[in-house]
């Protein structure tokens, strides 16, 4: 039987984490592979280099493979995978995109960049972390002024996409005793949809005294977009019955991998 991974050093893990990775044949190369252990739970970031012919939407799904493959080797793992296409000075690229995202007054933090070549010019696809508190507009405010910055700095940038999220405290898994039973009940009623595909990414937070549940709901890539809200609508409806206390649900509804 193998050792428990919590029983395995940082080096052992990041050495099971590049067997995954390398098995992948679209991955080209990757770099700053980074493994961290925090009490019970370990934390990835790796970098991997794509062919820059892919579209955001097929680098989504290698990354997402990815980020599965990886968390079958560290199931209670937080990974992140960030994206870029080969042979453009990508190091820069990013350094650049993280810089300016990360010093913008407002922001908590980026995270999941992406970086594509898109008929010769540059597409940046990055998840901006801001404060639960701010207004919707303050929120756009600082994704807008993060876009201007960038395309200011490198002008060979002109496609930006910036998904905002609440920086907020991951509530454990042993603190709480809650999210295997909430994770099997969404499965559970996610199952009645047969336009579903697949439920993953659950997460449960909080923020000050409430919690706070994110996940991600796979549909058919060709569903339209009216359809798919309203089966997350109804998604969400029911878990609100069962789970009362959960005060936010977050639905991001993403084309499931074929």
């Amino acid at each position: 039987m193998p050792f428990p991974l919590i029983e395995r050093s940082e080096k052992e893990i990041e050495q099971m984490i590049r067997k995954k990775i390398e098995t992948n044949k679209a991955v080209k190369g990757y770099h700053k592979l980074e493994v961290h252990i925090t009490g019970k739970r370990v934390y990835v970031e790796v970098h991997v280099l794509l062919d820059n012919t892919l579209s955001f939407e097929e680098t989504h799904r290698i990354a997402t493979n990815i980020e599965g493959e990886v968390k079958n080797v560290i199931p209670n793992g937080r990974v992140t995978v960030h994206t870029e296409p080969v042979g453009i000075g990508r190091e820069n690229v990013w350094e650049l995109v993280k810089e300016i995202a990360d010093g913008t007054p407002g922001s908590r933090g980026v995270h999941n960049i992406h970086i594509q070549d898109i008929d010769g010019k540059l597409g940046v696809d990055l998840h901006l972390e801001v404060s639960a508190n701010m207004t919707l507009q303050q929120a756009h405010d600082v994704s807008n002024q993060i876009e201007r910055k960038i395309k200011e700095a490198n002008p060979n940038i002109n496609e930006i996409t910036v998904h905002i999220e609440t920086a907020t405290e991951l509530v454990l898994r042993e603190q709480s005793g809650v999210q295997t039973e909430l994770e099997s009940y969404i499965q559970h009623v996610a199952a009645n949809f047969s336009e579903i595909k697949q439920i993953s990414d659950i997460k449960i937070r909080r923020v000050g005294d409430v919690l706070h549940l994110v996940l991600c709901c796979n549909f058919d890539p060709n569903i339209e977009i009216r359809k798919a809200h309203e089966i997350s609508s109804k998604l969400e409806k029911e878990i609100r019955k069962a789970y009362p206390n959960i005060t936010r649900i977050d639905v991001h509804e993403e084309p499931a991998v074929c």
